[in-house]
């Protein structure tokens, strides 16, 4: 799932290109909820609105619903200097990757504008430093698109942290970014079942021959209905939880898409969410501390309470 610097460039650079956006729409591909949209959308036109852009603004269409940008769309010194900040903290691709994509966006400019960004991000782009290895993520990401975009067969060679290097003969079927890093969801033929792949753990990748897996329609991977569902980047078995949370609504509310509120009071509400039971899920749960009380299923609830009991005996002398 994104954060929220990544929609939001992600929202600024389809306006830019003319695209016409709905919040309707948006909502399901972000799989947040109409509110934070709304946000976006007053931060982008603030933005707008701070950098003196007179002739550029975000506008709304009530004829068919959607937000267009109005004004010139060619790239001023402003919007790459946003785009660059982004970029430099997301820390997503490795060092020479990162000095090629700058390299193409300040080309962009005229060679004044150039050096005022340039000077701007100096600090940040000296220091730069990805988050893990120094693979290729641009070149790998494209050529496992154009694998699923043509639904070939991969062969790659994965290597999970503590663990050997394994071949894996899978089917991709979607790719996404999610905190950081990429991620390649494939169906694996030999278990019959969907696994998921950080792109930065695999060493090597090609195309393979095998035969593709007729996959049946009540097993198709539905990337919206999937990602509205987790909490994290990996798969698990759906599970539906019963809780209350007695924090910001809108934090939990914009975590889970597929969410339906059972009751509402001044300080709490008691919500049924339909999630995956991943170890990110438990992690996130336990990091709201005393604001969540999870009521059912009573298998999660004995889990917590077993991970809340082994963390107090790592403090208990």
């Amino acid at each position: 799932m994104m954060n929220s610097q990544e929609r939001l460039i992600t929202i600024f650079l389809r306006l830019q290109s003319r695209e016409r956006l709905s919040k309707a729409q948006l909502t399901r591909e972000f799989s947040v909820n109409p509110k934070t949209i709304q946000r976006d959308i007053s931060t982008l036109r603030r933005i707008i609105e701070e950098q003196h852009l007179s002739n550029c603004k975000i506008v709304y269409n009530n004829s068919d619903n959607t937000y267009r940008f109005l004004g010139k769309t060619t790239f001023n010194k402003k919007y790459i200097l946003i785009i660059s900040k982004i970029l430099l903290e997301n820390r997503a691709l490795n060092k020479s990757e990162m000095d090629s994509l700058l390299e193409s966006l300040l080309s962009l400019l005229s060679s004044g504008e150039m050096r005022e960004v340039k000077s701007i991000i100096e600090s940040e782009h000296f220091n730069y430093k990805s988050l893990t290895n120094e693979k290729d993520r641009i070149e790998t990401v494209w050529f496992i698109s154009e694998a699923i975009r043509s639904k070939q067969m991969l062969e790659i060679d994965y290597k999970p942290p503590l663990k050997e290097k394994k071949t894996h003969i899978i089917f991709p079927v979607s790719l996404y970014y999610d905190a950081h890093y990429f991620y390649l969801v494939a169906y694996y033929p030999e278990y019959e079942d969907y696994a998921t792949f950080r792109i930065d753990r695999i060493d090597r990748f090609k195309t393979s021959r095998e035969k593709k897996p007729n996959i049946s329609y009540g097993k198709e991977y539905r990337d919206g209905e999937v990602r509205n569902q987790k909490v994290d980047a990996f798969e698990g078995s759906r599970i539906r939880i019963t809780l209350i949370y007695k924090g910001n609504s809108e934090i939990i509310l914009d975590k889970f898409p597929n969410h339906t509120i059972l009751s509402a009071e001044k300080d709490e509400i008691k919500l049924q969410i339909d999630t995956q039971n991943t170890p990110g899920l438990k992690r996130w749960i336990l990091g709201q501390g005393g604001e969540v009380t999870v009521l059912t299923p009573q298998k999660l609830v004995e889990e917590l309470q077993e991970i809340l009991e082994k963390t107090l005996k790592n403090y208990t002398k």
